[in-house]
């Protein structure tokens, strides 16, 4: 997923990565079997993935002026040429003294770009920068979507699987209300307390709606 002209492609192409990843998912159900396990295990990593480049290149793109999903460009304080300039901004914006500390770049390569997960950050990005589609990011952000501060938690475990990766899962468990559960892979096919909707199919639907009214 690249920097694009048009925000409606890039919802796009988030949403249907969701639709592949929800595919997969949805014919799991307990008890679950190893392949069950590895599929769970991919589309967490893969959806937190997701996150992050959609995020980055979401941002990106609304400095570089795309046009929003209702059709009109956004406009900024700022007037980056290239997506490298773009992520400087970006970069400068998130990161001040990391920036000073890059001797103030006026670009940045892809992979030197900062990694974030939390869409606050766009909002703080195109807050910094007076940019036209903060309404709707903001908008977005109203939904108080969880799979943003949880899929991560997942996603380390299922990256690292070390001792403090197992706590970190049991406490996002208990802090939503489940007490009992036999492993990971198990906690994401668990019915959320209160609505019953399965971990996993939750947090796809967050990142479907996210991005749909962000865009």
């Amino acid at each position: 997923m690249q920097c694009v002209s048009d925000l409606a492609k890039l919802r796009d192409c988030a949403i249907r990565r969701v639709r592949t990843l929800r595919e997969i998912v949805a014919p799991i159900a307990s008890p679950l079997g190893s392949e069950d396990k590895r599929a769970l295990a991919f589309v967490t990593v893969e959806l937190d993935n997701l996150i992050i480049v959609t995020l980055r290149q979401f941002t990106k793109s609304s400095l570089l002026g795309s046009r929003t999903a209702a059709g009109y460009h956004v406009t900024a304080s700022v007037r980056p040429h290239t997506p490298q300039e773009a992520a400087a901004l970006v970069f400068n914006s998130l990161n001040p003294a990391g920036y000073l500390k890059l001797k103030s770049p006026a670009a940045i390569d892809e992979e030197d770009e900062l990694v974030f997960r939390d869409p606050k950050r766009v909002e703080k990005v195109l807050t910094d920068y007076a940019a036209s589609n903060l309404a709707n990011v903001q908008l977005a952000l109203s939904l108080n979507a969880v799979v943003f501060s949880e899929v991560k938690v997942c996603r380390h475990f299922f990256s690292h699987r070390m001792r403090n990766t197992v706590e970190q899962v049991k406490v996002l468990a208990n802090n939503v209300g489940v007490i009992t559960f036999a492993d990971t892979e198990n906690l994401l096919v668990v019915g959320r307390p209160g609505t019953g909707i399965r971990f996993i199919d939750g947090w796809l639907s967050d990142v479907e709606n996210f991005v749909d009214l962000a865009a």
